[in-house]
Formats: structure tokens, C-alpha cells, sequence
């Protein structure tokens, strides 16, 4: 018997879906999110548009990633326009844990000024991009309580104005599209104190080092569940045998994400209730989720299973790649862990049994006929909308097929990931 229907997995009701951008602290340490809407056609719902749907979202519906965020003490950062913040939306937010993101050219405007005081006495943070610090906005950047700013593209003293403005005003610098971890270091000697981009799903390899015993027993099991022609009671028996995956699998099942009649007491009543392609998929996520040495482990986790999710619709959705499903989902879960491991990629896949063609993409093969995918998912994951687009076009794939996959995948990680991985 297997269930009806993935968690998370999208249904027509669902208008909306919520992409969430990591930010850190100078130490690494997850500071919060910025959240993205993704629309029900699977592109992004600017807040440009008026209607800032992550609010609306957010107070309309249960985001099952909401209250693990805002249980962990992290922030929410959300950009709202002017008529979101004259129709007082930011107010469906939580006061003590909520940053409204606002654009100079809509901060500046006497129409919103008094929101966003009115905001500030509400308890809200107010983070402010694309400062010009033009002297008659002095106030602006005084009620500030973050000054962002984009590192791509930027000179390096506009960058060193940007943390320069934010100590006058006793404000945080933070700077997006850091996109390797050497970039994270020069930004942070300059000064800033929250990050946010691709930095943190680079490996930052400082020496060599031997995989561990726990981690070689969870390759042992990840090949078990890997063999085209699974051995059940093995899978079952093997299980059983590591207390922690197994209180974590009947954690899961009795989970209200299911509903199944009956609770699930053992492991091969598990195996057999959740069938072998889910099981297969849970596993997956759990397993290196174990495996996982890096300080930003869950958004790791998160968006490897989301890129594995994503790839893999996107195969089913043009049959005429001819590329296997199972395989573009195997490519995308993978693709993380070297950053995961603190190991370069050939040495974090030596234990497993690859496909050549898998391999090859897995370890940045430039010929790779899998590389274009897999770097279309890392737009997305990003927000870099315009390159996707561009990105899509140049593939001949369906946008709106595209971008459903993408919500979908969102949908579909943040449910498998909220639910019990850690004892």
C-alpha cells in the first residue's frame, strides 16, 4: 500500500509557495531567511506588483516552514512596495521577528514615511536597499535598522560606503550575491555582518580528511538503497539495526502528514506502507542529512532535495531530453555534498556506485550534458530570475512547466524536511 499523495506536493488550491533565501551571520550562523512567493504559475510574485503575496501568504495559510524558522529565534525578511505598505500588510507578520525590506525610491516617498514609522514603534526591523545616501534622506538611513546592498557588480569602496553609512547610523551592512566562500571572507574584513548567496553551498575545504565511521555506515546503507534491485528485508533488517533512522521513519509515517489509519509499528510495515520509491526518497534526505559536516546542515539539506525534486520533473515534463527521472533527482540530492562533506566531490562520491554520466556532472565536468540543468536549478534557488529565463529559452524547455516544477520542488522539500530528521 503506498500513500496518495507526497507531503507537501501541490495542490490546485495552493496559490502560492514560499522560497526562502538563507542569511547569515560573519561566524556562518544562520541569522534568517529572505522570503520569495512564488505564484501559482511558478514565478516569482514581486512585491513591486502591489500586492506583497508573502504577507498575504503567510496570514492566509499554515507555511509549514514558518513556525521552525520563528521557533529557532531567526528572522523573516520580506521586500514590500508602496501599496503594500500604505494597505499596512507588513502588520500580518510577527512584530518581534519580521524585517520589512523596502527600496530607497519607495522608502523616500511622503506617502510612506509614516508607515514605516509607525512600523519602527511597532517593534519591526526596517532593512533598506539600494541606498543613495543622498543627504536629505539622512532620516532614512537613521531609521535603518539594516543597509543592504548587491556585491555583484559593486566597486569595492561603494561596498566600503555601505558599512561605513551603517556604523554612522549604528545600522547592520548586509551584502547579497556573495557567491564563494572567498568572497564571504573579503566582504567580511570590510565589515559586513549579514550574508546571503551561493557562498555557503561551496565546499570550504581547509585539509584532507577521512570519512568517519558513522558516516561510512550511512554510505553503506545509502548503496543498499541505491541497488536497481533493492533487497527489502535486507533494507529492513539494516534499518532496524540504527536505532535513530528508525525512530525517525515511524516518526515520519505517524506523522499528521499522512493519516494513515493505523499507526506504523514496525520497520517492515513501514517499508511496505510508504512503498519503495518514497522510502527511497526519505532515505535519500535522512541519510546525508547524517552525513552532513557543514555548519549550515538544514538549508543544505533542504535545497538538495529540492534541486533533486525539481530535476526531476523537469525530466518528466520533456520526455524529449530522453533523460531518466531517477537519475536527474539522484544529480540534484548529490549535488551539495562536497559542501556538506568538507571533501572535494570525487573523493564525497568514491563510496557510491555512479552512473559515468552522473559522476561526470557531479564533479563539474564541463562537457556535461546534465550541467546546463543543474545550473538552471541553482538560478532559481538563488532568485536570479532573469538569468532562468534566459536559461530556459536557450534549453527549449516550457516556462511555466519550469517554473510549477520549481514550486513544487519547494513544496515538496520543505514538507520531507520539516518533518522528524534528528533525534
Amino acid at each position: 500500500m503506498t500513500m496518495q499523495q507526497d507531503p507537501g506536493e501541490a495542490s490546485a488550491e495552493n496559490t502560492f509557495s514560499l522560497s526562502r533565501l538563507p542569511v547569515f551571520d560573519g561566524n556562518r550562523r544562520l541569522w534568517g531567511y529572505e522570503l520569495i512567493c512564488i505564484s501559482a504559475a511558478g514565478v516569482p510574485a514581486c512585491a513591486t506588483d502591489g500586492t506583497s503575496s508573502v504577507a498575504i501568504s503567510l496570514a492566509g495559510s499554515a507555511y509549514m516552514g514558518l513556525q521552525h524558522i520563528l521557533q529557532n529565534g531567526k528572522k523573516i525578511m520580506v521586500d514590500f512596495g508602496e501599496k503594500g505598505l500604505l494597505d499596512d500588510l507588513p502588520y500580518a507578520l510577527p512584530p518581534a521577528s519580521a524585517v520589512v525590506k523596502v527600496a530607497e525610491t519607495v522608502a523616500s516617498a511622503e506617502t510612506v514615511m509614516a508607515s514605516l514609522e509607525r512600523l519602527k514603534a511597532s517593534g519591526f526591523m526596517v532593512a533598506v536597499t539600494n541606498a543613495t545616501f543622498d543627504p536629505d534622506r539622512e532620516w532614512l538611513y537613521g531609521m535603518a535598522d539594516i543597509l543592504c546592498i548587491s556585491a555583484q557588480g559593486a566597486q569595492r569602496e561603494v561596498l566600503a560606503s555601505v558599512v561605513a553609512a551603517a556604523e554612522r547610523h549604528g545600522a547592520q551592512a548586509m551584502v547579497s550575491r556573495v557567491d564563494d566562500p572567498g568572497g564571504f571572507d573579503i566582504c567580511s574584513e570590510m565589515g559586513f555582518s549579514l550574508f546571503s548567496g551561493a557562498f555557503f553551498k561551496a565546499p570550504d575545504v581547509i585539509e584532507l580528511r577521512k570519512m568517519s565511521s558513522g558516516e561510512a555506515s550511512r554510505f553503506d546503507l545509502l548503496r543498499l538503497v541505491e541497488d536497481p534491485d533493492p533487497d527489502f528485508e535486507a533494507l529492513a533488517e539494516k534499518i532496524q539495526t540504527d536505532v535513530s533512522i528508525s525512530f525517525r521513519l515511524l516518526a515520519y509515517l505517524n506523522s499528521a502528514a499522512f493519516g494513515f489509519p493505523q499507526k506504523i509499528k514496525s520497520i517492515r510495515q513501514a517499508v511496505a506502507m510508504l512503498g519503495w520509491e518514497k522510502m527511497k526518497h526519505w532515505l535519500r534526505v535522512v541519510l546525508i542529512s547524517d552525513m552532513n559536516q557543514n555548519p549550515e546542515a538544514s538549508d543544505l539539506t533542504l535545497l538538495a532535495a529540492q534541486r533533486g525534486k525539481f530535476l526531476e520533473q523537469i525530466a518528466r515534463d520533456h520526455d524529449f531530453w530522453g533523460f531518466d527521472p531517477g537519475s536527474l533527482h539522484l544529480l540534484g540530492l548529490f549535488s551539495l555534498l562536497d559542501a556538506m562533506l568538507g571533501m572535494a566531490m570525487p573523493e564525497a562520491l568514491a563510496p557510491l556506485s555512479l552512473d559515468a554520466k552522473l559522476r561526470s556532472a557531479l564533479c563539474g565536468d564541463p562537457a556535461s550534458e546534465y550541467g546546463q540543468l543543474l545550473h538552471l536549478a541553482r538560478l532559481f534557488e538563488e532568485a536570479r530570475w532573469q538569468e532562468a529565463d534566459r536559461l530556459v529559452q536557450q534549453l527549449n524547455l516550457d516556462r511555466i512547466r519550469v517554473g510549477e516544477a520549481f514550486r513544487r520542488a519547494v513544496d515538496w522539500a520543505v514538507a520531507l524536511t520539516a518533518l522528524p530528521h534528528q533525534t
